[in-house]
Parts: structure tokens; C-alpha cells; sequence
């Protein structure tokens, strides 16, 4: 990966390749969200059809009127909310996939991005994909095992499709469903125990300055 990254950390590359998937993602979910709209609307013509008619004939004339009526109207997503958070997840997803290729092209960190080890061999971040905050209600993807703040991972796939994992380098293809979410108590007690270790150690310090 570090290699892939430094032949095209120059120029730009890496944020033009960014910006153009973001971009195709962006019309994807744009058409996504009309194909959506045009077949529920074309669901209520056809209902209010069949609910309006006395025969087979009244039908055709009155369904063959409204659908092209749907057809037709022009569907502008921009302002849906749905759409709106879809692309809040993209593109801090794109973001944060930026921050990390240019960390390991400069071959340089970031605090925020601390990982420690949990039960086995299984490693986490402390901080959410998503909204960049510390974790405090840990939720594992079964399909991947990576860890997501509640409050952040929720919102985002109820009101959205085709959220795959954030994560950089996250081999899991898989939409994100509700149900492939978990609670994770280990990952919660190792949090709540690194707060409290800094919680002390910050009492220390000014212990040590009085």
C-alpha cells in the first residue's frame, strides 16, 4: 500500500482520484435516489388508477395519463436529506482516507489515529471513522470486525444505502445493515479504561505542578 501511495503522491494525483470517485458516487446515489422516487410515485399513480376506475378501459386511459404525467417530472435530490447524508459519509470518508495516504506517504502519524490491541490479535482505533470523535458506544461489524461509534454508524445507514465500511484498506465489500452490527463490551471496557488512565494521569500533572 505505502508503495502504491508514493507512486502517486505527487502532482496531486491521489486527491484527483479521490474527488473522481466521490464525484461518481455522487451521481450514482443521485440516480439511485430518482429511480427510487419515480417507481414509489408511479406505485401511487397506478393505485389511485385502479381506486378511480370502474373498468379495465377507465384503467388504461387513467394509468397510461399518470404515468407519463411521473415520467415526465423533472426529480431534483439535491435538497433530500437522505441524499445530503450520503454525501456527509463520502466525503468524510474521502477525507479520512486523504489524511491517512498522506501519513504513510510522509511516512508520518497522526495521535488521533492511536491503535490498540483488544482480546487476540484484533487491533482498533480509538476514534469513529465517521465523525473523527473518541469512540463511547462501540459497535463491531460482524462482516469486518471494525469498530464504529453508535451514535455516528446508525443515523448514517438508516438513512442511507450503500454504506460500506470507512475504514482505509477495508477489504469487506458489504453494504452496512443493522444487523451486522454488534455491541462490543471488551472494546467498551478498554475505552472507558484508557479515559480513566487519562482522567489520572492529567490529575498527576497537576498534582506535580502544584
Amino acid at each position: 500500500m505505502s508503495d502504491f501511495v508514493s507512486d502517486f503522491s505527487d502532482g496531486g494525483k491521489i486527491k484527483k482520484l479521490q474527488e473522481q470517485s466521490v464525484g461518481k458516487s455522487k451521481e450514482h446515489a443521485k440516480n439511485l435516489l430518482k429511480m427510487k422516487i419515480k417507481h414509489e410515485s408511479l406505485k401511487k399513480a397506478m393505485k389511485d388508477a385502479k381506486d378511480s376506475s370502474a373498468t379495465i378501459e377507465e384503467f388504461e386511459e387513467v394509468w397510461k395519463e399518470r404515468s407519463e404525467a411521473v415520467e415526465k417530472k423533472r426529480i431534483n435530490v439535491k435538497n433530500l436529506d437522505e441524499y445530503k447524508n450520503f454525501v456527509n459519509a463520502v466525503e468524510s470518508a474521502a477525507g479520512q482516507a486523504g489524511v491517512e495516504a498522506n501519513g504513510q506517504a510522509n511516512g508520518t502519524g497522526h495521535d488521533e489515529d492511536i491503535i490498540m490491541e483488544s482480546s487476540g490479535s484484533e487491533v482498533f482505533s480509538h476514534y469513529d471513522p465517521w465523525s473523527k470523535a473518541l469512540i463511547k458506544k462501540p459497535m463491531r461489524n460482524k462482516m469486518c470486525g471494525h469498530i464504529y461509534d453508535r451514535d455516528s454508524v446508525m443515523p448514517i445507514i438508516m438513512d442511507n444505502f450503500g454504506i460500506r465500511c470507512p475504514v482505509l484498506g477495508c477489504a469487506n465489500r458489504s453494504y452496512i445493515q443493522p444487523d451486522h452490527l454488534v455491541e462490543d463490551s471488551n472494546v467498551q471496557q478498554k475505552i472507558q479504561q484508557l479515559m480513566s488512565n487519562v482522567i489520572l494521569d492529567g490529575s498527576a500533572s497537576e498534582e506535580d505542578e502544584k
